[in-house]
């Protein structure tokens, strides 16, 4: 078996201790011996405890190394620009794992009422607000109506403004209205209009200039739900009642027989929910169906406030005066499924029912202070 190679460390000790012989008048190697010392070889073996032979390998392995020259300039070693991938994995793995669990939160998140008495939410239909053809007369009477009526809230649907981008930004120079004050009036929409937003969703119109909804979400200081295209959410109450939505800016599918087909598939195909309801189309539709799961589930459509839609005229699509917006009106006191939402076409209808439904339910509370809890009691199937 041969000898193994001595390791740099090795060599460099052998070659010290030969050394220090030469250093003390020993003979070094290659000199004939004419003083009668011993050679510098024997005397670093044997205070190492090796072989000569070993020792004579490492001088000659020392002195024979090809001499080292220094080099004719030194170049400066920079330093890397980024962190390195492990570090940059972890970080990434941070910001997933916050991402996922933002996401996951709403997904079906809870809006809690504080009281029994029945609520309305005025689903918005698309506002296109400063754009040429918004029906700015019918847009402030139901923000006012919604604003002003004790448990009404707001949701808006989507596509709050025309938000042009890409090729059709050209279409920002056939509209009075510019960017800057479009986004002004958004502002005020979400803002100051009075109105008690329980939902604004971001339309496909929204997204299309790039950085409209990242302004909205900047101004929402009220911190109201705000998300991309749909949100599915439990409406729960004090008493156990709960009303599953599934607002969507649109659901997939489409037919031209049918404008709730979208709806209908959801509640179909998809998770269960007592309330379908989306804008999108620029058309309005209502419809109630018992599902063969004893579901009884509203799927809504609401048309907006775009009024002489040059596209629609183009395509031949007819012009729809009514259903702007879509009022839903939830009532946690009844046990029949089928008034547990009510839908009415007009704001101004819903407002005014709801008032009522309230009112009923304030004058039971009065009626059963004497001897009851003082709570609004369930009314039975009508």
């Amino acid at each position: 078996m041969p000898t193994p190679p001595l390791s740099a460390f090795e060599t460099q000790r052998r070659y010290e201790a030969y050394q220090q012989a030469v250093a003390e008048g020993h003979v070094p190697v290659g000199n004939a011996v004419s003083s009668g010392k011993q050679g510098a070889i024997k005397i670093a073996a044997t205070r190492l405890g090796v072989n000569p032979q070993g020792v004579y390998k490492a001088v000659r392995a020392h002195e024979t190394a090809p001499e080292k020259k220094a080099p004719e300039v030194s170049l400066p070693v920079f330093p890397d620009d980024d962190i390195d991938a492990l570090s940059i994995l972890d970080h990434m793995a941070k910001r997933f794992k916050q991402r996922k669990a933002a996401a996951d939160a709403r997904k079906w998140f809870r809006v809690k009422v504080s009281t029994d008495e029945p609520i309305g939410i005025t689903w918005f239909g698309d506002p296109h607000i400063g754009s040429n053809g918004c029906n700015v007369p019918l847009l402030r009477r139901d923000v006012d109506i919604v604003s002003k009526t004790p448990g009404m809230f707001g949701a808006n649907i989507g596509d709050t403004v025309d938000g042009w981008g890409g090729r059709l930004i050209k279409l920002y120079a056939d509209n009075d209205v510019s960017k800057r004050t479009e986004r002004l009036l958004a502002r005020w929409f979400l803002k100051d209009s009075g109105v008690k937003w329980l939902l604004w969703l971001h339309g496909n119109h929204d997204v299309m200039g790039g950085d409209f909804a990242h302004y909205m979400e900047a101004c929402n200081v009220s911190m109201v739900p705000m998300i991309d295209w749909r949100a599915q959410f439990i409406v729960a109450f004090p008493n156990g009642c709960e009303v599953k939505v599934d607002a969507s800016h649109n659901h997939k599918g489409h037919s031209m027989w049918n404008p709730l087909h979208g709806q209908a598939r959801a509640a179909h195909m998809e998770e269960p929910a007592d309330l379908f309801i989306a804008g999108h189309h620029h058309t309005w539709a209502t419809h109630s169906e018992e599902l063969p799961d004893g579901r009884v589930v509203k799927l809504l459509r609401a048309r907006g406030y775009k009024f002489m839609d040059t596209h629609a005229a183009r395509w031949q699509f007819a012009e729809q005066q009514n259903g702007a917006s879509i009022v839903t009106i939830l009532d946690p006191l009844t046990d029949s499924l089928t008034e547990r939402v009510k839908v009415f076409e007009d704001v101004e209808a819903g407002a005014d029912y709801l008032t009522y439904l309230r009112g009923r339910v304030r004058g039971a509370v009065t009626q059963v202070k004497g001897g009851g809890n003082g709570k609004p009691a369930k009314r039975g199937k009508t």
